[in-house]
C-alpha cells in the first residue's frame, strides 16, 4: 500500500503559509456576516504574527477586506489572491500539500469536493480552488475523482493518518466503497501506509463527522483524542468508541500510542440545534497553535493547558469562536497549511 514518492506532512512541521477564504456571500451566518468578517480579518492578523497568510479573495472584495485588516492592526504578512470561493471552509475543499521524500518538492493532490455529501449546491468554485492555486503557483498538480476533504484525515507525517469510517465510507462522497478502496486511494495519493480508522463523529456535524474534530497528532506516536464529561453528554458513547479504537492501534515500533484526553466544550446551541464544538479543531503554525474557544472559561482555560502541554515549544492562543461555530466549524475547518520546502523555506517570524 505504501508510495514512496510523496508522503503528507503533519501539521507541526515548518510552513511556508497558511491559507484562508474571504467569505463574500452574504447570505452565510444567518444575518451576523458583518461581526464574523471583522472576526475572520482579527484571526488573519494574528496568524501573520507568526508566518505568511494567503487569502483566497476576489478582487472586488478586497477593499473591503483590507479595511477590516486595518482595523484588526494591519495587513503586514497577509498576501490576497484574486479567487472567489463559495464558502470559507479551506480545509476541506484546498490543496492537500505534499512533499517529496527529501522535502525538495511539493505538489498538490487535489480531490473531488462535493460539499459534504452535496448537502449545499454551491461548490463549484470551491472544487477548483486547489485547481487555481496550484496553477498561479506553479505547483504540481495531481488531480483525483475521489471525494475527500482535508478536514477528513489528519496525518502524523510519517505514513499514518486518522480517519472516520462515517466520512470515507459514507456512499455520499464515492458510493459504496469499502476501507481497503479508501486505503489504496490515500496510498496512491498521499503516501499512506496505515490509516487509523475511527467510528461515528460529534452530534451536529454537517460533515458527518470530521476527524479534526474528534482525534489530532500532536507527535508521531502520540494522540489527542476528544472525551466528553460524562454519560449524560450525547456525544459520550460515540467519542469512548473512538478511544477504544485508538487504543487498540500500535505505532510502527509496535508500541501503543500515547493518548492524551481533551475534554469537549459544554453543548453549544444554535436556533436549539447542537453544534459540533470542539477544542480540537485548533490549527498548528509555526510558533503557535491557534484554539478555539467558546465563551466557557473553565473549559477554554483547561483546553488551552491541555493543548499546551501537548506543544510545549508554542505559544498557545485561544481565539473566540463562539459565533464562528454557529455555520458549522472552527479554526482548523476554515485554514489550509501549505508546508515548507528545503527549496522554498518560508518567512518565519520570531
Amino acid at each position: 500500500m505504501e508510495n514512496p514518492n510523496y508522503r503528507f506532512p503533519a501539521e507541526w512541521e515548518p510552513q511556508e503559509a497558511v491559507w484562508f477564504a474571504w467569505p463574500t456571500r452574504d447570505d452565510l451566518w444567518d444575518g451576523e456576516i458583518e461581526k464574523i468578517r471583522r472576526q475572520l480579518a482579527r484571526l488573519y492578523v494574528l496568524a501573520a504574527r507568526y508566518q505568511t497568510v494567503r487569502v483566497l479573495c476576489p478582487d472586488h472584495a478586497s477593499a473591503q477586506l483590507n479595511g477590516f485588516l486595518s482595523e484588526a492592526g494591519g495587513s503586514e504578512n497577509i498576501e490576497l489572491f484574486d479567487y472567489e470561493t463559495d464558502d470559507v471552509w479551506c480545509r476541506d475543499f484546498g490543496p492537500l500539500f505534499v512533499l517529496s521524500e527529501d522535502d525538495s518538492e511539493i505538489c498538490i493532490a487535489d480531490y473531488t469536493y462535493n460539499a459534504w455529501g452535496n448537502k449545499f449546491p454551491q461548490q463549484e468554485r470551491d472544487n477548483h480552488a486547489a485547481a487555481w492555486i496550484a496553477n498561479h503557483l506553479g505547483i504540481q498538480r495531481r488531480a483525483f475523482h475521489w471525494v475527500l476533504e482535508g478536514g477528513a484525515i489528519e496525518s502524523n507525517g510519517a505514513g499514518k493518518i486518522l480517519t472516520t469510517e462515517v466520512v470515507l465510507l459514507n456512499p455520499n462522497r464515492n458510493g459504496p466503497t469499502t476501507q481497503s478502496d479508501n486505503e489504496a486511494m490515500l496510498s496512491e495519493g498521499l503516501g499512506i501506509d496505515e490509516v487509523i480508522w475511527l467510528g461515528d463523529g460529534l452530534v451536529g456535524d454537517d460533515t458527518d463527522g470530521h476527524i479534526d474534530n474528534l482525534a489530532r497528532f500532536f507527535k508521531p506516536d502520540g494522540i489527542l483524542a476528544a472525551v466528553a464529561s460524562g454519560p449524560e453528554d450525547e456525544n459520550f458513547t460515540v467519542l469512548e468508541e473512538n478511544l477504544r479504537r485508538i487504543e487498540s492501534y500500535n505505532t510502527s515500533r509496535g508500541e501503543p500510542y500515547a493518548i492524551v484526553e481533551l475534554p469537549i466544550p459544554k453543548a453549544v446551541y444554535c436556533d436549539g440545534e447542537r453544534l459540533a464544538a470542539s477544542y480540537m479543531n485548533y490549527l498548528v503554525i509555526n510558533g503557535a497553535v491557534l484554539v478555539p474557544t467558546y465563551s466557557q472559561p473553565e473549559g477554554d482555560a483547561e483546553a488551552l493547558r491541555i493543548i499546551g502541554e501537548c506543544f510545549p515549544d508554542r505559544e498557545i492562543v485561544g481565539f473566540d469562536c463562539s459565533d464562528i461555530v454557529k455555520e458549522g466549524g472552527a479554526i482548523h475547518c476554515m485554514s489550509q497549511h501549505q508546508p515548507e520546502t528545503r527549496s522554498h523555506p518560508g518567512r518565519r517570524l520570531g
